[in-house]
């Protein structure tokens, strides 16, 4: 049995990337403010209909269990067209971060997802087939603190596929919306609200997929 944390998980529509390990503690602690903000969220807003109202309910749901927004809170909306996978841009998006890592980390991350038939069936499910759906990179920083991104992304295609993210999109006028938002871990303010995670865990029912390097 491996006792250590994988590199990437999946939960809902959120797909995680992770440059090292991860504290078991900051581990659990980013994957329940990750599902209680989506739920959240979810239960004012529309994530498909309202995107830009869910993001902001969702970082502010983050910021109240104890994650400080920086780099200018959220950046707006942007359009990128596709001219390969999702995954590939991706990709191309965490080696554009400022540690350059994270496209490592983000490939390792994806390959384990693309061998994993029950966590792409859940993603294509929880997003409607890449409708609206996350990647979320995250690192400790130079003081050991632990940062994420989160980027809020549509895929606009006319047609909906299966395992979406691995799909070769060159010809089919497909592009990509996303917003994107930066944080940082409070340990101390997270602490301060460990009782209303722990409750708000218990009320969630959120499938989780670890997601370890293909070693194949």
């Amino acid at each position: 049995m491996n006792n250590e944390n994988p590199p990437g998980l999946l939960t809902g529509h959120s797909l995680v990337s992770c440059i090292g390990d991860l504290s078991l503690q900051d581990h659990d602690d980013l994957t329940d403010s990750t599902q209680i903000a989506t739920r959240s969220a979810d239960m004012v807003y529309s994530r498909f209909l309202d995107s830009t109202e869910w993001l902001d309910e969702y970082v502010s749901t983050l910021h109240f269990l104890g994650w400080s927004v920086f780099q200018d809170a959220i950046v707006t909306r942007k359009r990128s067209g596709l001219s390969r996978s999702v995954a590939d841009f991706l990709v191309q998006s965490a080696q554009a971060m400022p540690d350059t890592r994270q496209g490592n980390a983000m490939i390792d991350t994806l390959d384990a997802l693309k061998y994993n038939e029950p966590a792409l069936f859940s993603l294509d499910e929880q997003s409607l087939m890449g409708q609206r759906f996350q990647a979320i990179p995250a690192r400790y920083d130079e003081k050991g603190v632990l940062t994420i991104a989160v980027f809020n992304l549509e895929l606009v295609a006319y047609t909906k596929k299966s395992s979406f993210l691995f799909w070769d999109w060159e010809g089919h006028a497909a592009a990509i919306i996303q917003q994107r938002a930066y944080l940082k871990l409070d340990k101390k303010k997270l602490e301060s609200n460990r009782a209303i995670i722990e409750r708000k865990v218990r009320e969630i029912k959120m499938k989780k997929f670890d997601l370890r390097k293909n070693k194949q």
